[in-house]
């Protein structure tokens, strides 16, 4: 097997092998490290007459130690293998001679790592190096990273592969045995159609995305390969991702999604009350509807221009300290399209492009937009949003709206582009936008139509749940905690004082 599938390059520039261990005894490459692999007789007797054209050395010397060599060696060009009788020139003849001297294993697909494998004894196949590239719809899943007890994508993606044949049964649930990487942990909910997941699996026969796909759900498919490098890592190597966020239009109407209390409604409402104020925005701007025009997709670029840039980013995640290092994120744009249709509903997209994100942090950065956008906050508030001496509380838009567009990898392809394929979504834009149409926009805009996501969630964005005060950091903790902070560390101190007079008097007595 790899004989027909390593080398394959350099046999049909010379037709000579020259990192093969002599037969009968192996037929390996010393790069792999193994020293022995029984063969059958009749195998061995015919692989040493295929071999002569691959490698005459080793002809040669066998007929040396058998005191047979009584003829000059033939030219390369004009020598025979005796068991075949044929030239073997290429992995197709050997392919055939595999076939004739081991009729008792025929290949199950036709696949060539098959024929290959099965006349060395059931070999399944050697593993490469891929990524992958595939999109998904993230409704019903815990998000992309595999986590014990919950449904999540790889955990799925994985299963398809092994059960596809490209991970076998003892390399499954350990993804260090296959090396696998992906691009970007999407949270929960959250979908992609740009991800790029690695691993070391085999490749053989042709086919391998259509099985794949056949073991998964519809929501997630993979859209295919390509060969990678062996150190290749879909995390490491990734030095930008993009993101997609979809909003429809009315979220910039500040007559829609009007706060609860303009409508007699407390917090603990019904579905039916929310629907019947649905119902009344509805009239009451049906006989002026609101455009999404050039001055407020202006307004917006201004406002997201803001993100741009290396900033400490610990206002706009969760369970982050202002003076970790990890918090300075660097945003490489942030833009606003024009307003596109989906079921009838005007939507745009607000597309953002950076190294890396933490936890919720591009749902945060829509958020804080969208309340300066509404005139819950002032423009004048992003001052300090990015200050480490500073704590702001930032809302976070809803799940609904965001997915991975894409992982871009220009250092890797840079690097190695003249000797491997690039990695890169662009041969598979059509798929990619075939399934943002079917599968993306559709879920979005449906969910909103019945489940008002966005709307029910404007409700909430007020001056009385985000005030976007600030309070000052101090070593990491607001004002309010390093308070509480000296309060307990005083009380303590007390505890001590107290415990050690009490010692020192039981000592005097």
């Amino acid at each position: 097997q790899t004989l027909v599938k390593r080398r394959t390059a350099d046999w049909n520039a010379s037709n000579t092998c020259t990192q093969v261990v002599h037969f009968p005894s192996v037929c390996l490459y010393k790069e792999l490290g193994i020293q022995r692999l029984p063969l059958c007789p009749t195998f061995c007797e015919s692989i040493r007459g295929a071999g002569s054209a691959f490698c005459p050395k080793m002809v040669a010397e066998e007929s040396e130690r058998e005191g047979a060599l009584s003829q000059p060696e033939e030219p390369i060009a004009k020598r025979t293998c005796t068991p075949a009788d044929a030239r073997v020139e290429d992995k197709a003849s050997l392919l055939e001679v595999c076939a004739e001297v081991a009729p008792s294993h025929p290949p199950d697909v036709g696949g060539e790592a098959e024929a290959v494998g099965n006349a060395f004894g059931g070999a399944k196949g050697t593993k490469r190096k891929v990524a992958l590239f595939m999109a998904y719809l993230g409704i019903g899943y815990s998000g992309m990273q595999r986590n014990p007890g919950v449904e999540t994508i790889e955990e799925d993606l994985e299963k398809a592969i092994v059960k596809a044949g490209g991970i076998s049964e003892a390399n499954a649930g350990d993804f260090t045995k296959v090396n696998w990487s992906r691009a970007a942990r999407t949270d929960k909910g959250v979908s992609a159609v740009g991800q790029v997941v690695a691993c070391k699996m085999v490749i053989d026969p042709p086919g391998l995305v259509d099985r794949i796909n056949s073991h998964l759900p519809e929501q997630i498919r993979v859209l295919g390969y390509v060969r990678t490098t062996g150190g290749f890592s879909a995390k490491n190597l990734c030095d930008r991702r993009r993101y997609e966020y979809v909003l429809p239009t009315f979220a910039f109407d500040k007559r829609v999604g009007r706060p609860k209390e303009d409508f007699g409604l407390g917090e603990e409402c019904t579905k039916e009350e929310l629907d019947e104020a649905k119902r009344t925005e509805e009239v009451a701007v049906k006989d002026s509807p609101f455009v999404f025009d050039y001055s407020h997709r202006s307004r917006l670029n201004n406002i997201l221009r803001v993100y741009v840039g290396t900033k400490n980013h610990h206002n706009f995640t969760i369970r982050m300290a202002a003076s970790d290092p990890s918090a300075q994120r660097h945003i490489l744009s942030f833009v606003c399209s024009e307003p596109f249709e989906v079921n009838g509903k005007q939507f745009v997209r607000l597309q953002v492009t950076g190294q890396s994100f933490m936890l919720h942090q591009i749902r945060k950065m829509v958020g804080a937009a969208l309340a300066v956008m509404r005139d819950v906050a002032a423009e004048t508030g992003f001052e300090n949003a990015f200050s480490n001496q500073h704590k702001l509380n930032t809302p976070m838009a809803p799940e609904l709206g965001l997915f991975l567009d894409e992982a871009i990898f220009n250092a890797y392809n840079e690097r190695y582009g003249e000797t491997h394929e690039n990695v890169s979504c662009a041969d598979y834009q059509d798929q990619i936008d075939a399934f943002k149409k079917t599968h993306i926009y559709p879920h979005i805009a449906n969910t909103e139509e019945t489940e008002n996501t966005c709307r029910n969630w404007l409700r909430g964005l007020t001056l009385q749940n985000y005030p976007f005060t600030t309070e000052p950091v101090v070593e990491g903790l607001t004002k309010g905690k390093r308070n509480r902070e000296d309060q307990r560390k005083g009380s303590g101190r007390e505890e001590r004082e107290t415990v050690t007079r009490v010692s020192q008097t039981v000592k005097s007595e």
